[in-house]
């Protein structure tokens, strides 16, 4: 690059117009790859917080249905499930910004100093050209005037020998440059799938343990509780359904074991939540204590009912 030989390379101007389009192509795109991708992170990330307050919603209402305890416990352990969810959604948002978005922005000072370099190296180019006109002067005017030809001739060496180093290391930048691009490009795009592709795995396995908990909602128990509870307000009510046994460590748990497989080692660092996960963590905590309280009220509210059907079974025998 930037070789003398114009038959056999392109001109000096030429060249550095095409090392120029290529710094201001990959500025160009690369900008727009990091708004794009900062866009969709952040509406991500205003998802991730429209399920915690869905979540929310969820709980709030199994902690105030007394009724159709069915449906209660349903709830509870629709709003475990979702806010695990949203816990995978958050670690894939923390990914996006670090493996995405933070290689993107950095090549906005990459493109500014290999366009800084570019003018330099012209700049150069034309330091030999103008001691290249003095001479070509000087032997016009003056040929006879040796000490006058030999100190042009010995400057224009000093910047052709100049532009060669500068010549070279531009080259050798360039390459660089566009090498590091490729790679770089190739990376963050795999790490977005990569990313995307974790989340929604375990998103499926979620929502498969969401759809059956719904499932277990038992409507014609909870109905048959509702009309006892409209005859006789003042008696506990008989729900007949078992304590719940799901917990958001037991659907985190799956996600968060080793894998054997090779191919999904590249995974395993989105299978658990990181640093900045841990205030999430420690709310999820509080959800799961109260939801195991809850579990053991109602427990209890069972037992009392089925000793108090008994009691009355045998005094109308």
């Amino acid at each position: 690059m930037f070789r003398g030989d114009n038959s056999h390379s392109l001109s000096y101007e030429q060249q550095s117009k095409f090392i120029l389009d290529r710094i201001t192509n990959v500025e160009k795109h690369f900008g727009e790859l990091c708004v794009g991708f900062g866009d969709y992170t952040r509406k991500t990330a205003r998802l991730r917080d429209m399920g915690d307050e869905l979540a929310k919603i969820f709980k709030e209402y199994a902690n105030n249905e007394l009724v159709n305890k069915s449906l209660s416990t349903g709830l509870d352990n629709l709003s475990l499930t979702v806010t695990a969810i949203e816990e995978y959604r958050n670690c894939a948002v923390q990914r996006l910004e670090a493996k995405v978005i933070g290689e993107l922005c950095q090549y906005e000072n990459i493109c500014k100093h290999a366009r800084e370099e570019l003018k330099h190296t012209m700049s150069v180019r034309e330091k030999e050209m103008a001691r290249k006109k003095i001479l070509d002067k000087a032997r016009e005017r003056q040929p006879f005037n040796r000490q006058q030809v030999n100190y042009a001739e010995s400057e224009l060496l000093k910047a052709s020998a100049e532009m060669s180093r500068t010549a070279k290391g531009l080259s050798e930048l360039t390459e660089f440059f566009e090498k590091r691009k490729l790679q770089q490009l190739k990376g963050l795009l795999t790490d977005f799938v990569m990313v995307e592709m974790t989340f929604h795995s375990r998103a499926v396995e979620l929502l498969t343990v969401a759809y059956q908990q719904i499932g277990d909602i038992n409507d014609k128990a909870d109905l048959e509780n509702f009309k006892r509870k409209l005859k006789s307000p003042e008696k506990p009510v008989n729900t007949g359904i078992s304590a719940r046994s799901s917990s958001l460590a037991s659907l985190m748990y799956p996600q968060m074991s080793p894998q054997k497989d090779d191919d999904s080692s590249s995974l395993g660092k989105m299978r658990s939540p990181d640093k900045n996960m841990k205030a999430r963590s420690s709310s999820i905590a509080a959800i799961m204590n109260q939801s195991t309280s809850k579990d053991e009220d109602t427990v209890s509210d069972s037992e009392d009912s089925e000793e108090q059907s008994s009691t009355e079974e045998s005094e109308s025998k």
